[in-house]
C-alpha cells in the first residue's frame, strides 16, 4: 500500500493510492495518531456483501427503493454505474490528484438485515457506499476504508481485509508513509 503525507491548508491528510482500471486514483484521510485504515480486499467484500444482501447496514445512504440496495450488494458493473449518485462519485475521483476523494467508512456489527430478515453473523455497514460501488464498478482489486475503533478494525480486515496486509493505526501510516518516501 503506497502513502504519502499531505498537508493542505496546515492540515495534515494521509493519502492512499489506488489502482484502477483507468490508472490511479487517489484517497485520503486526516492524519492522526487515532486513524485506523484497513486494507480491503475486493473479492472477500464482495462475496460477503452479497450474502448480507439489502438491509439496514447502509447507515447514510438512502437508496429509492430496497431492491436499489439489492442490486447493488449483487451488482455489477452496469448496475453499479446506473446507481443515481455514482455520478457523484465519477467527478469526485475526476479531481486532480492534489484533491483526494476522502476513504470510505467501514463499522463492524454482529448482526445484520439482510434481504430474509436478520442475519447472525459477523459483518460490516458501509457510510460510503456510493464511492464503494465506484471503485467496484472501476476494478479496483484492494481499497482502503477507516474504522472508528481498533476492535472493529480487527473484525472486518478478519473478514474481508487483503490478507497480506494488516490493520494499519496512525502510527503505521506515518512509518509506512516514511517507508515509501524513501523508495
Amino acid at each position: 500500500m503506497n502513502v504519502e503525507i499531505i498537508n493542505k491548508y496546515g492540515i495534515e491528510s494521509f493519502v492512499f493510492t489506488v489502482n484502477v482500471d483507468r490508472g490511479i486514483v487517489k484517497m485520503s484521510c486526516n492524519a492522526s495518531d487515532e486513524s485506523i485504515i484497513v486494507l480491503i480486499d475486493r473479492f472477500r467484500f464482495e462475496d460477503l456483501w452479497y450474502k448480507i444482501g439489502k438491509g439496514e447496514h447502509y447507515q447514510y445512504y438512502k437508496p429509492n427503493s430496497d431492491e436499489e440496495l439489492a442490486d447493488l450488494s449483487r451488482g455489477t458493473k452496469e448496475i453499479w454505474m446506473g446507481c443515481g449518485k455514482y455520478p457523484d462519485a465519477e467527478k469526485g475521483f475526476a479531481e486532480p490528484f492534489d484533491n483526494p476523494v476522502p476513504v470510505a467508512q467501514f463499522t463492524y456489527t454482529n448482526m445484520l438485515r439482510g434481504s430474509a430478515g436478520w442475519v447472525d453473523t459477523n459483518g460490516f455497514g458501509i457510510s460510503d457506499v456510493t464511492r464503494t460501488i465506484w471503485l467496484l464498478a472501476n476494478g479496483a482489486k484492494e481499497f482502503p476504508v477507516i474504522v472508528n475503533d481498533l476492535q472493529s478494525a480487527i473484525a472486518i480486515h478478519d473478514l474481508i481485509g487483503v490478507k497480506t496486509s494488516k490493520v494499519y493505526t496512525g502510527i503505521d501510516l506515518y512509518e509506512r508513509a516514511r517507508e515509501c518516501i524513501t523508495k
